[in-house]
């Protein structure tokens, strides 16, 4: 099985080279995670002596990485100390993300992991090429606030189905041309960047990781607008699969004794088509699955909420006995209009997995955040493992 993971990088030769490199590496790490440092701060954090810390400090400068960013307040006899500060504007990361059947959005930060511009849009996609309509939206976004192509270090793309990276085909995604595009290759042709392609519910498990809460690992349960699925983090990155299918738990099966062709799987079972159903049955209407379940809440459906929960709990079940998580996340369109209520009603159903259960700590798109942490933390990962001294 495929986890994700930062990248290898080769140590330098030499031992001069090396030696510097690993400092500038320490250097460049602590100004990534502290907005502004002063010599004396650095030495500090990175344990380097006064000469070499001067050095270090210099090269950064030097190189573009680091700029100053004015003189320490603090009250201080003789002249007051110069502060240092990652260049913003040095490289920058890009996302973007798919959804069924048109939508796009496409979202820049830069090296300070500040989101910069954004933009959402609809494609036909049956008119477009996805690649095309990707970078298309990519360049005018980042134009419209000046930010060079070139200098994106970092793309990554969530999309809804399972992209293989060994054969970089997409699957399991009803978005015309999506299964027959060769989309990391065709994006690599207009795009000089580090280039990856996600399940749109890892994107969202990654978000989840915001939570302090989730430190120790967890599943995430997608109750979509349209599709489920399930993203794993133990504690050690995405669990992905082999071919980038793990957690595609709207195929399986919602029944163990029952697996032909016209029995339900969990999709059919707790996907959007038949919580809308549910919800007629119980005189609960709404335009979309997400806007049933708001309704439900709203009028404090009880009997709906209970039935509904009940079929959720299955999936806890399922995931609690094969993974073991210690915290599953209900995340998505639906589980973001269920909120506390729908949470609790699951709790309750799911006997003893029932304490593991809790609502979305994101707020806003979920997929959209965790696509840009991701490219934002390769943008650092891939800047950690180059010398200044190499360049960008």
């Amino acid at each position: 099985m495929q986890t994700t993971g930062r990248p290898a990088s080769p140590a330098p030769s030499g031992s001069a080279h090396l030696l510097r490199t690993i400092n500038e590496r320490a250097a460049l790490y602590h100004l990534l995670e502290n907005d502004t440092l002063t010599r004396v701060e650095l030495r500090k954090l990175t344990g380097l002596a006064k000469p070499t810390a001067s050095q270090v400090m210099l090269r950064l400068l030097e190189s573009g990485l680091a700029v100053t960013a004015g003189r320490a307040t603090a009250k201080q006899v003789g002249p007051k100390a110069e502060v240092y500060t990652v260049n913003a504007d040095y490289a920058f990361a890009a996302a973007a993300t798919l959804r069924e059947p048109d939508g796009l959005t496409v979202a820049v930060s830069d090296l300070k992991g500040r989101e910069r511009v954004s933009a959402s849009t609809e494609v036909d996609f049956g008119a477009v090429a996805v690649d095309r309509a990707v970078l298309d939206l990519l360049s005018e976004t980042a134009s419209e606030a000046g930010i060079d192509l070139d200098r994106i270090g970092a793309f990554h793309l969530a999309v809804p189905g399972a992209h293989d990276p060994h054969t970089d085909t997409i699957s399991y995604a009803d978005i015309p041309g999506l299964p027959e595009a060769r989309l990391r290759t065709a994006l690599a042709e207009g795009l000089d960047a580090s280039i990856q392609i996600h399940n749109d519910v890892n994107a969202a498990t990654v978000a989840e990781r915001r939570d302090p809460d989730a430190a120790g690992g967890l599943a995430v349960l997608w109750l979509g607008g349209e599709g489920i699925g399930v993203g794993i983090d133990l504690g050690q990155g995405l669990l992905t699969g082999e071919h980038g299918a793990a957690g595609e738990l709207g195929y399986v099966p919602a029944f163990a004794d029952r697996s032909g062709p016209d029995d339900p799987t969990f999709q059919h079972w707790i996907g959007a088509p038949a919580l809308i159903e549910l919800g007629r049955t119980h005189g609960v209407e709404g335009a979309t699955a997400a806007a049933v379940m708001a309704a439900a809440v709203e009028d404090g459906t009880r009997p709906f909420l209970e039935e509904y929960a009940a079929r959720v709990a299955s999936a806890v079940r399922l995931l609690g006995c094969l993974i073991d998580p210690p915290r599953i996340v209900l995340a998505g369109e639906v589980a973001s209009a269920g909120g506390e209520a729908l949470a609790e009603h699951v709790r309750t159903a799911s006997g003893r997995f029932g304490e593991r259960v809790v609502p979305s700590a994101v707020e806003g798109d979920p997929v959209a955040i965790g696509t840009l942490d991701s490219a934002y933390a390769d943008l650092k990962a891939r800047l950690l493992d180059t010398s200044p001294a190499d360049g960008q």
